[in-house]
């Protein structure tokens, strides 16, 4: 007999099977973002270049000295003892002659600059001899070379150079007060010359050459006008006409000599007649310049100089 048992086994089996959950598939995990909940990304950072800072440097407008030295050719300091020798010094060439006491020059190195010449004072534009006595700076140094040595100071308060000029063996500050186109100005702390200079000029005045010829005295019955009282302090000079006759001022001028200030006269002034000019503001009867300062220098020279309508100097005090 077949035996049919397994035939009873197998359903049991199936149905057991089917009975048996499955496991599920394996799913990734999901993490939940924190930008889901409406949190905007973070913005990105900007990239940050650096770029290497420039410094520009303006060109200099320094023109190198020459200390003296023993190995060099110092003859040039022959010209005169006062000269200082411990001082630098430059060599350059004369472009430019603007007036006696002044001139415009080129360096070695190609660098232009003003220089006044120290320890003198030559006549201004418009006043007598200013032409005379650029002429006769003009034929010392234009386009010459010229040694220019300094003093104590480098320059002066309109950044012109400060220089004792030497060119052709000749000492140009003192030859131009020798002849009689500058005189003395002393103007500290640059006085190594002062004395020489000052010298110089006394003699040029006694010698009566250059801007000190005599010039023709008025007839006794013209008018004489005089300055008589200098008042620096309360700013006002007293003029006379110690003449017989009448004198119209009109062109004449009184000028404050170290600063130039210059104060033209009009009017008459009568026979005997004292006048008191105001150089601001008239404090009294009197003329008035007009000035808003003062014009006199109560700490260093500065004589009143009288001129007339011819621009010639007639009195100084």
């Amino acid at each position: 007999m077949k035996n049919y048992s397994w035939l009873v086994i197998l359903p049991i089996l199936l149905v057991a099977c089917s009975n048996t959950p499955l496991a599920p598939a394996t799913q990734p995990a999901l993490t939940e973002s924190p930008y889901s909940k409406g949190t905007p990304p973070p913005k990105p950072s900007p990239t940050v270049k650096y770029s290497a800072t420039v410094t520009i440097t303006p060109p200099s407008t320094f023109t190198p000295l020459i200390t003296p030295t023993a190995t060099e050719d110092l003859s040039f300091y022959n010209v005169a003892d006062c000269i200082p020798q411990d001082t630098p010094y430059q060599r350059a060439t004369v472009t430019n002659v603007i007036d006696g006491d002044t001139v415009e020059v080129l360096t070695l190195d190609g660098t232009s600059a003003t220089v006044r010449y120290i320890g003198i004072d030559a006549p201004e534009n418009d006043f007598p001899f200013f032409g005379e006595a650029r002429q006769a700076n003009f034929d010392l140094v234009s386009q010459k070379e010229v040694v220019l040595v300094k003093d104590r100071s480098e320059v002066d308060q309109y950044g012109r150079l400060l220089r004792y000029v030497i060119a052709d063996g000749v000492f140009i500050n003192l030859a131009l007060v020798q002849s009689g186109f500058a005189r003395a100005e002393d103007y500290p702390p640059d006085s190594a010359c002062a004395d020489t200079f000052s010298t110089a000029s006394g003699a040029a005045r006694a010698g009566l050459v250059g801007m000190w010829v005599i010039t023709p005295t008025p007839e006794a019955s013209a008018a004489q006008v005089i300055i008589v009282e200098v008042n620096k302090r309360e700013e006002w000079v007293d003029i006379q006409n110690v003449g017989n006759s009448d004198a119209d001022l009109t062109s004449w001028n009184l000028v404050s000599e170290r600063g130039h200030q210059e104060c033209p006269l009009s009017g008459v002034i009568r026979a005997g007649e004292t006048l008191r000019i105001w150089a601001m503001a008239a404090q009294g009867p009197g003329f008035s310049c007009g000035y808003n300062t003062t014009i006199w220098n109560n700490s260093e020279p500065d004589p009143a100089v009288l001129y007339n309508a011819e621009g010639v100097e007639v009195y100084r005090k």
